[in-house]
């Protein structure tokens, strides 16, 4: 059904080939170009995409051809990638639309959890009914990669047409409950240039599996109201035939069992109830239905369900996967343990090492550990991939620290050769100034020549990070006017102005040349203002804990000095905000004392409790819902969070709910919980969120919590809060 979208997250993806002729497919604009080539990226990426997408009459006639498809390229021959760009690419592709995320690959991870941004990415994929389908890995050993071994995901592992699984399969717990086999061993499917070939391994038994739920969820639309694409997976799991019976001698290597087609078609036909024996199975629609659930259809007179088993395709050619440089994303760590139990004999063929079928079942860290880091195709042979995503209208309002990077040795021995001696407090035992040399990695010095210098600000490379590591770089807007500040120079003891070029001596100097440079945007000013603050000791009044920023994804994209390609967002001046983290703890304490006047000084609360409260509430929104910034229930989350800084007298109240709960009213309620829900309440044309925030009584779990509702509309550039916060107790 057209109105199912599943999204390709792969290499590139050669659309010229004959078999895509007539599909609905979208190129998502992303780190990696959509260039196809002979690399092995390109064709592990073009042969997954026509095992779903492939037409009638074609070469490869594909599981799902008239469902649309957005093809997302993330990976790239001799690199990995990142936990962090596969969740932008996630996101990406929830944001467009999909209600299947085709992911071939994954990372090797000791425990099968995901990183904090991936884990949030996949969050949102379930709070919005969206179905990730992953590859277990083909490194032949008991160990477990990310995404596939989220709860959330539903995990694939290859098995020949003896439905026995390949030996080639990874293995291990998680995936005895989230994982089916479906047929990998020897998968015909599409090559570039025109071609067919035959490829083995997990990578291509997921397609197998997200074409079925596709088709499911088609069937889905034939009969109900919508597609539910979280119950097509519980109706796959559930209906998954057993490998073995537990206990057996390879019982630790199955996962849940073998895709059983008929059977989750005859659960999903019948509304989830089925007369198999799987009582427990629920399927009813939820009273919400999911952001990127699938309309309802009018039900045909007809309908007519194909689904092919076995090999899809015809098959002209063996292309052998070949291991590949393994580049690893400098933000990634690798594990610290022992080599692998055992390695290729001499006669065997090349790839990674297998455990034997009698291997005992237990945990093989050491398998993981000789992976290079980092997300990489699942083909059963070290490849690798590497890949973001951005989007030239995609909005984004995020939070972090600003950075600087140089890109090049050159432009940063530029920069120092450029900069002053920079002038320390105080004095020598000589009495003359303490004078260091200059050091472009000292946020003070750069702060100081850019005072100076306001028209080089754009020759640095800003970033937005979170948790030390690049998530954009930024961008400002155009210039509209400048900035006058007085300022003494480091080394002359006269007045000069910092947003001017040069060191004129005089205002009639200064007008002059106004119209020979260009003015300087006020962005650049809040980012070199940033970088010193940030540096301060926390209880300083400049102390700048977080940055918020406002502004849209280009498609644009930088390589860092680091090696890093991060997209670029365009920064509007217009809502960008730094956290004064002092100022703002101040001003609450302030306010909270001046409500409690009067009351017995016996209850009265400390202000080292207010501040440690307050700097909770913040840390929280920081670290335990740190996201991109891009979907909308984050952009909300990040606004409500900056508003602290704008509405401390709405802190302030959250902090004094005892007030409004019967009881005394003197103690300090804390901050419980942060929920995003979409507003049922709306202006036309916007897209408002309520961010619901909880503060109970530390002392007291018996009394009520008091919810306060924030209403923000986050479809323009910067978000808005609608009237005033409300609030409501709760249990």
């Amino acid at each position: 059904d057209n109105r199912v979208c599943i999204a390709v997250l792969d290499g590139p993806v050669d659309l010229s080939h004959p078999c895509f002729a007539g599909a609905d497919l979208t190129t998502l604009d992303t780190l990696v170009p959509n260039t196809p080539s002979s690399d092995l990226m390109s064709k592990h990426g073009t042969h997954v995409a026509s095992l779903l997408f492939g037409q009638a009459g074609s070469p490869v006639f594909g599981l799902a051809p008239h469902c649309r498809g957005l093809i997302a390229p993330v990976f790239r021959d001799g690199e990995r990638l990142s936990q962090l760009d596969l969740s932008r690419a996630i996101e990406q592709a929830v944001g467009a639309g999909a209600n299947i995320i085709n992911v071939s690959g994954g990372e090797p991870t000791p425990t099968g959890e995901a990183e904090g941004m991936l884990a949030h990415a996949l969050q949102l994929c379930e709070d919005n009914g969206v179905l990730v389908v992953a590859a277990v890995g083909n490194d032949g050993c008991d160990c477990v990669q990310v995404p596939a071994a989220v709860s959330s995901t539903l995990a694939v592992g290859a098995c020949g047409l003896d439905g026995q699984p390949l030996e080639l399969n990874n293995w291990g717990e998680a995936y005895r409950s989230n994982a089916v086999l479906a047929p990998g061993l020897d998968i015909g499917g599409a090559v570039p240039g025109g071609g067919t070939a035959t490829l083995t391994g997990s990578s291509f038994a997921t397609p197998v599996v997200s074409g079925v739920a596709a088709l499911l969820a088609s069937v889905q639309l034939l009969t109900r109201d919508t597609a539910d694409l979280l119950g097509v997976r519980a109706a796959i799991l559930s209906t998954a035939t057993p490998c073995e019976p537990s206990g057996g001698p390879r019982s630790h290597r199955f996962p849940a069992g073998r895709l059983d087609v008929p059977r989750a078609y005859d659960v999903i036909l019948m509304g989830g109830k089925t007369a198999v024996d799987h009582s427990d199975l629920a399927l009813a629609p939820s009273e919400q239905t999911p952001s990127n659930s699938v309309p309802a259809a009018p039900t045909p007179s007809t309908g007519e369900v194909l689904v092919a088993a076995g090999s899809v395709g015809a098959a002209t050619e063996e292309i052998p996967c070949s291991p590949g440089t393994n580049a690893a994303v400098p933000q990634i760590q690798a594990a610290s343990v022992a080599a692998p139990p055992s390695s290729p004999g001499p006669t065997d063929p090349p790839g990674p090492a297998r455990w034997s079928v009698a291997e005992p079942p237990g945990q093989h860290p050491a398998a993981v550990a000789t992976m290079a880091p980092g997300v990489r195709a699942a083909c059963g042979c070290g490849c690798n991939g590497n890949g973001n995503s951005n989007s030239n209208s995609q909005l984004i309002y995020a939070i972090g620290t600003i950075g600087y990077d140089f890109r090049t040795e050159a432009n940063r021995d530029g920069f120092r050769q450029q900069m002053l001696p920079f002038r320390r407090e105080g004095t020598g035992a000589d009495g003359l100034p303490i004078m260091d040399p200059p050091n472009p990695y000292d946020p003070r010095h750069v702060n100081r020549y850019l005072a100076e210098n306001p028209w080089v600000s754009d020759k640095l490379t800003w970033t937005l990070n979170i948790a030390r590591t690049p998530i954009y770089a930024l961008e400002a807007e155009a210039s509209v006017g400048m900035t006058w500040e007085p300022f003494r120079s480091p080394i002359e003891d006269k007045p000069e102005l910092h947003e001017v070029v040069g060191y004129p001596d005089h205002l009639s100097t200064i007008l002059s040349n106004f119209a020979t440079y260009p003015p300087v945007s006020y962005v650049y000013k809040v980012f070199r203002d940033a970088i010193v603050g940030q540096v301060q000791n926390v209880d300083d009044d400049n102390y700048v804990s977080r940055v918020a920023i406002p502004g849209r994804l280009t498609d644009k994209t930088v390589r860092l000095f680091s090696g890093q390609v991060v997209p670029v967002a365009k920064v509007s001046a217009r809502g960008l905000y730094t956290w004064n983290e002092a100022a703002l703890v101040r001003a609450v304490i302030n306010a909270v004392n001046e409500s409690l006047e009067g009351t017995d000084s016996g209850t009265r609360i400390s202000d080292e409790d207010n501040r440690r409260n307050i700097r909770a509430f913040l840390d929280k929104i920081y670290y335990q819902f740190r996201n991109l910034g891009q979907s909308p229930p984050d952009r909300a989350l990040n606004f409500a969070g900056t508003n602290a800084f704008l509405f401390g007298n709405e802190i302030r109240d959250g902090f004094l709910s005892a007030q409004y709960v019967p009881g005394p009213n003197t103690g300090l309620y804390a901050l419980d919980t942060i929920s995003v829900a979409k507003s049922p309440y709306c202006r036309m044309d916007s897209d408002c969120w309520d961010v619901i925030i909880t503060f109970f009584d530390p002392e007291n779990d018996q009394r009520a919590t008091v919810h306060w509702q924030l209403t923000i509309d986050v479809s323009a550039d910067l978000p808005v809060s609608l009237a005033p916060s409300h609030r409501f107790l709760g249990r």
